[in-house]
């Protein structure tokens, strides 16, 4: 009998990377667009430098935008996680790191996870900050939406962005309205901290001290993982402290054996 493995879906993007044998999957916040991995730029160039192969693929890719769960778009990567191959580590950022959380116990238990700013769980304050830009996504009023989405991710009391730092989508662009409104709501009412605590292999998160959106208390952990807050940043840390967020990678690289 021929097994094939199941389709993967375009929006995955490869970077060039180094040669190597050890490969890391990393799986995307809600973006309007797909970015082809732009948003972990910093994180993907330090697993280069390391030598691993990097696949980026959107989150987002699997959703119909009408009766998904974290469930159940969780149960759909879980059915194509053998066509990626073996993954040495398993990466997330924010809606992206909630799902992988929730594929620890479909993996490798050796596997080394790396989250950034991907919640656990979340609470009322941050449901309900996710929940007005996707009410604003899916009345049309992208614009606002997306310029809301913004202030959220810097750290708090940041100066809010000017008119020209973010490229803004228009009020009727329905593609970015359907990916905040479908994106955002999936991490309402999650909770995947059992999932996490189980997990025995290495695991890294790491959030900003001055987030407003995913914060600490969103986190879970075993005692064998990591949690590290980086003072004054935001909900891009890695981003906002490139150099700081690189040297904990590679701290987790050398525990996994794999720098």
């Amino acid at each position: 009998m021929t097994h094939t493995r199941p389709a993967v879906p375009t929006a995955v993007f490869t970077p060039p990377t180094a040669v190597g044998t050890a490969h890391a999957l990393v799986f995307a916040p809600v973006t309007p667009h797909w970015d082809e991995g732009a948003f972990f730029a910093p994180v993907i160039r330090a697993l280069n430098r390391a030598g691993l192969r990097v696949t980026v693929v959107d989150t987002l890719a699997l959703c119909d935008g009408t009766t998904d769960s974290l469930a159940r778009v969780t149960a759909r990567w879980r059915a194509l996680l053998p066509a990626f191959g073996p993954v040495d580590l398993l990466c997330g950022n924010a809606l992206g790191g909630a799902v992988a959380q929730a594929l620890l116990p479909y993996v490798d238990p050796a596997t080394a996870v790396l989250l950034v700013s991907g919640p656990a769980r979340t609470d009322a304050v941050l449901e309900q900050r996710l929940a007005r830009i996707a009410d604003l996504a899916a009345a049309g009023r992208t614009a606002e939406a997306l310029a809301l989405l913004h202030r959220r991710v810097l750290p708090a009391d940041a100066p809010s962005p000017g008119p020209t730092a973010t490229r803004t989508p228009t009020r009727t662009d329905p593609e970015a309205a359907r990916r905040l409104a479908g994106g955002l709501r999936l991490l309402c009412g999650i909770d995947v901290s059992a999932a996490v605590r189980a997990h025995p292999g290495p695991l890294l998160q790491i959030v900003g001290g001055r987030s407003q959106l995913v914060t600490l208390r969103h986190t879970a952990a075993a005692p064998h993982h990591r949690v590290h807050v980086i003072a004054g940043a935001g909900m891009r840390p890695h981003a906002e402290q490139p150099a700081a967020v690189s040297a904990l990678v590679e701290t987790l690289l050398r525990q996994k054996g794999l720098r």
